[in-house]
């Protein structure tokens, strides 16, 4: 369409000039040029968003979120802020190894209602050994642009629903008590929120 409009433009002006009279005089003065207005100014392009690194869990999610978490049952039970710190799990996540934080919202006595959001920063010395991480998961990978996703559904009986964002700078992850459409899709929601939270996205 866009092709059409461009030839049907470059048409009406060849017959405009085929219109013209070919007997008019041709007048000897040198044309006037056409007085300049002032000048507009370029906009700005808008600042991209820069990762920054939390050191708190309470700083990952928007507060609406994390009323949402608490309304579920769910405690933040391990992270920098957790009730238990760093020591709920018995060895550092993938993300804490990586130089981030690990942080897991749940009830104590049901480990299915819970949901685990990592963030990690990203260089080029730690990329290759993240990604093959998540390669030997043999989760499902899309690539948008500079972003990879790794992510799997799951189900709801036994495996988890896992969504990974890997970006130049960033890794976010989020893994729920368990998987399906439905907690695959708040899986998604929730990496989304970190994203915008951190100025991973």
């Amino acid at each position: 369409m866009r092709d059409s409009l461009l030839l049907a433009a470059l048409l009406a002006v060849g017959l405009t000039g085929c219109a013209a009279d070919d007997s008019a005089p041709t007048p000897t003065d040198s044309p006037t040029p056409p007085v300049s207005g002032p000048t507009a100014e370029p906009t700005p392009d808008a600042a991209e968003p820069e990762f920054r690194m939390p050191t708190a869990c309470a700083d990952a999610l928007p507060a609406s979120r994390i009323d949402e978490l608490d309304g579920l049952g769910m405690e933040l039970l391990a992270g920098p802020d957790g009730r238990y710190g760093d020591s709920f799990l018995a060895d550092p996540t993938p993300e804490q190894l990586a130089g981030g934080i690990t942080c897991i919202w749940g009830e104590e006595e049901v480990p299915e209602n819970s949901v685990t959001i990592s963030i990690a920063p990203v260089t080029p010395a730690t990329r290759d050994a993240i990604v093959t991480g998540l390669v030997d998961q043999a989760l499902n990978i899309i690539e948008q642009g500079d972003l990879r996703i790794y992510a799997r559904i799951g189900d709801s009986v036994a495996a988890p629903a896992i969504i990974n964002l890997v970006r130049p700078t960033s890794w976010i992850s989020v893994i729920t008590g368990l998987g399906g459409e439905e907690q695959y899709d708040w899986a998604v929601e929730l990496a989304d929120d970190v994203s915008t939270q951190v100025g991973a996205s």
